[in-house]
């Protein structure tokens, strides 16, 4: 028996941070999975079309992040569509979720703030929560001096908030990834602050092994970003036994506990925080991650079974009716 036909289609950024690299191997265990990115959203890519996407035939199409415009969702002979919104991504005003009731979307949601706004609008949202593979060997967590890693990206904190942050504390190692998304400039430190604070810059972008093998000589994270979408950057941390420092903002307040597993803090009026707790927060990121990642396989089933429901959500008569009564979208 042949596998159902998915088409996934993606940011194409995600190509270069493979971030939704896991959920495609997910989706190739039980379908037979096309992957089609998204670079509309460059100045010179070239946005997405019914036609193109028609070609590919498809029994069911998932959008993850990247969302086409209306008037293609509407010409598309696909009747069976999911869309994985993004926190970072989406609004929290309802008008845009009601004009997105006709289309038919289905929607996974990695984060609770962003399933409660779009089923409160009316949409139908299958909430998960993604936890990363724990280590085979966990490191030996010791009594050791902060050592922090800070990847500066879109909508980051920046330094002058990492430096309110830390206070009087001057950290053994600051690793300051410097390489800004397209069109973003980033606040970095003065030459006088980089020696005082022990900051090593890293301006290049990193191979993935690179990066890991760089993130696990620290013993704390910074959260990159006010918002995310899922997180991968400070969950690979955790799964790292790293206690991450994050803004009290979805998702990282899904998964960081202050004073618990790590830090949260207040973005527009950030405080020193106590770094003394920087052992027992490591070691009960661990213990998060190995009991998240369990549930997370539990919840796959569920899952899978929701992708694999093969009702036609944009050909049922209640659909067609929605279409009448909201008119054009």
């Amino acid at each position: 028996m042949s596998l159902p036909k998915l088409l996934f289609v993606g940011h194409s950024f995600h190509q270069q941070t493979g971030s939704s690299r896991f959920f495609i191997d997910l989706l190739q265990q039980h379908f037979a999975v096309t992957v089609v990115w998204d670079d509309g959203w460059k100045a010179d890519g070239t946005p997405l079309s019914a036609d193109a996407l028609n070609a590919h035939a498809a029994d069911l199409t998932l959008f993850w992040q990247a969302l086409p415009k209306r008037a293609v969702l509407r010409r598309l002979r696909c009747r069976r569509l999911f869309w994985a919104p993004m926190r970072d991504g989406i609004s929290l005003l309802p008008a845009p979720w009601r004009r997105l009731k006709p289309s038919g979307l289905r929607l996974i949601s990695f984060c609770s703030e962003a399933h409660d706004y779009c089923t409160a609008a009316g949409l139908e949202s299958h909430a998960v929560q993604y936890w990363p593979t724990p280590l085979e060997t966990p490191p030996v967590i010791g009594d050791e001096p902060l050592r922090l890693f800070f990847w500066m990206r879109r909508g980051t904190p920046g330094w002058p908030t990492l430096k309110a942050l830390l206070g009087s504390t001057r950290p053994e190692r600051i690793v300051l990834r410097t390489v800004a998304d397209p069109g973003e400039t980033l606040s970095l430190p003065t030459e006088a602050e980089r020696a005082e604070y022990r900051i090593e810059q890293l301006p290049d972008w990193l191979e993935k092994t690179d990066y890991l093998r760089l993130l696990g000589s620290c013993n704390a994270f910074m959260a990159p970003r006010l918002l995310e979408g899922i997180g991968l950057s400070f969950l690979d941390a955790m799964a790292l036994g790293q206690a991450v420092i994050a803004p009290d903002r979805a998702t990282m307040n899904e998964y960081v506990h202050h004073g618990v597993n790590g830090w949260l803090y207040d973005p527009d009026a950030p405080q020193p925080l106590d770094f003394s707790t920087l052992r027992g927060l490591r070691e009960q990121a661990l213990r998060d991650v190995s009991d998240g990642h369990a549930r997370w396989l539990g919840g796959l089933p569920a899952l899978i079974g929701y992708l694999s429901d093969p009702a036609e959500n944009r050909a049922s008569p209640g659909w067609r009716l929605q279409r009448l009564l909201l008119g054009p979208w």
